[in-house]
C-alpha cells in the first residue's frame, strides 16, 4: 500500500522497441531459480545450492499494435520475422497519481520472441495477439 492506494492497471506504462505501447492488454513476467537442498548423512538437509535462473513472460497486445511492431521491425530489420528479432528490453513503469508520486520501474532485459498467437471468435470486439517471451534478466525497482 502507498498511503492507502494500491497500484492498478491504470497506473502502468509499457515501452519497448522505441515507443510507449498503449495497446497492451496484459503483461506477465517471472523469474525462477533452481534451488535444492543437499543431503548428507541422516534424513535432513545439511546445506542448499542455487542453480541457474530462468526468466520469461508474455505480452498481450491489440492487433493494431502488433501490426505496428511488425511494420517497424520489417523497416529496421529487412528479411527478419517477429520471431527472429534481435533482443530488446521491455520497460514497465507503475506511475501512481500525484498523491503518491513513487514510480516503480521494472526492466525486462534482452527479450526474445519465439512465437506469437493470433485468434478471434464471433462476438469479439478486438483481436488480442499473445507474445510469449524469454528474457535474460528482470531488474525490479530500477531507479528513474
Amino acid at each position: 500500500m502507498i498511503n492507502g492506494k494500491e497500484y492498478s492497471w491504470q497506473d502502468i506504462q509499457i515501452a519497448f522497441l522505441g515507443r510507449v505501447v498503449l495497446g497492451v492488454t496484459e503483461i506477465k513476467y517471472k523469474e525462477k531459480t533452481a534451488r535444492e537442498f543437499i543431503y548428507g548423512t541422516g534424513r535432513k538437509p545439511i546445506a542448499y545450492a542455487d542453480g541457474q535462473t530462468d526468466s520469461d513472460g508474455s505480452l498481450t497486445v491489440l492487433q493494431s499494435d502488433f501490426e505496428a511492431m511488425v511494420a517497424s521491425m520489417l523497416a529496421a530489420y529487412p528479411g527478419r520475422t517477429i520471431t527472429t528479432l534481435p533482443p530488446f528490453d521491455i520497460i514497465v513503469m507503475f506511475i501512481p497519481d500525484m498523491e503518491n508520486p513513487k514510480v516503480v520501474k521494472d526492466v525486462i532485459k534482452n527479450v526474445l520472441l519465439g512465437e506469437y498467437e493470433k485468434g478471434g471468435k464471433v462476438g469479439d470486439l478486438n483481436m488480442p495477439v499473445t507474445l510469449p517471451f524469454k528474457c535474460s534478466d528482470i531488474q525490479l525497482q530500477m531507479s528513474i
